[in-house]
């Protein structure tokens, strides 16, 4: 019993020894590796904060610029005439005849009074424009092909049939002078689409124009439009 006694002593100390060694041998390995990776860490941040700095920096070459090109004054050259006037042949004056500076052409013609006649102002009357749409005219606008025609081309809404509206839409028309309706108010409608219709119509509808005194001119005039199925 004493002789298995020692031998678990001894076994007991052997292991120990191997796992002091194997601690150790780990131990070291551990600090080696962090310090690995600590190193590895510092060089990588580094190389990057170079690069970043490298980006940033910028090479500005400065140029020394020349002096500024001189400003020249315009200068504006004097002609001097040095000419003189020339004159005809001077003769000797006898006594008693007029001297003149200078000998008059033969060929020469003697110079009548040139008589300016005053410019005769024409007045221009300028007409003005008539902007007043009429009433009654001598005659008034009638759309061509007439009222039946017209009213031959009118829609009857479906708003309209569904609900069996029957009646007229008045349409007071402001005709210009080419016969061309301006714009259109509705004056007694319907409703359900029947105004909308009617106001159509009657702006897509080309007039006769009304006449004053044998002239053109823009009339105003109320257009009833029937609707019924």
């Amino acid at each position: 019993m004493k002789s298995t006694l020692d031998k678990n002593i001894y076994g007991f100390l052997e292991l120990k020894k191997i796992y002091l060694k194997n601690y150790f041998y780990g131990l070291v390995f551990a600090i080696l590796f962090h310090l690995f990776l600590f190193l590895s860490l510092i060089f990588l941040t580094q190389n990057e904060s170079q690069e970043m700095i490298k980006e940033k920096l910028q090479i500005v070459n400065y140029v020394e610029l020349g002096p500024p090109p001189s400003i020249i004054e315009n200068q504006i050259n004097i002609i001097k005439e040095n000419s003189k006037p020339t004159f005809g042949n001077l003769k000797a004056a006898k006594k008693g005849e007029e001297t003149s500076d200078f000998e008059t052409p033969k060929e020469s013609k003697p110079v009548r009074d040139v008589k300016v006649e005053d410019s005769k102002l024409v007045e221009k009357k300028v007409e003005a424009v008539d902007e007043t749409y009429y009433v009654s005219v001598d005659v008034m606008p009638e759309p061509f092909g007439g009222i039946e025609k017209l009213q031959q081309n009118v829609t009857y809404p479906d708003e309209a049939r569904k609900n069996s509206i029957i009646g007229k839409v008045f349409v007071k028309a402001f005709i210009n002078e080419n016969g061309e309706v301006t714009k259109t108010e509705i004056i007694k409608g319907l409703g359900f689409g029947c105004d909308e219709e009617a106001s159509w119509i009657i702006k897509n509808t080309r007039f006769r124009s009304g006449k004053k005194n044998g002239k053109p001119v823009k009339v105003q005039m109320v257009i009833p439009i029937t609707f019924h199925p």
